[in-house]
């Protein structure tokens, strides 16, 4: 899993940034994102904290 960034432009060329929670997958042996959740606006949010999150629902290493 990991914080994926994404960006839309405004009619007034302004420029809004989105995180999402994404995964991928192997699907029919091809890699795909996958988005679990959209998590808001960039300059909302704290993303040292989602960071934090992110680490600790990884899985562990085998």
């Amino acid at each position: 899993m990991y914080l994926r960034k994404t960006r839309r432009r405004n009619k007034d060329a302004s420029v809004v940034r989105y995180v999402q929670l994404a995964n991928n997958r192997r699907m029919d042996g091809q890699t795909q994102a996958e988005v679990l959740v959209n998590l808001g606006r960039h300059d909302r949010l704290d993303l040292d904290a989602l960071r934090r999150l992110v680490a600790s629902i990884e899985p562990l290493p085998r």
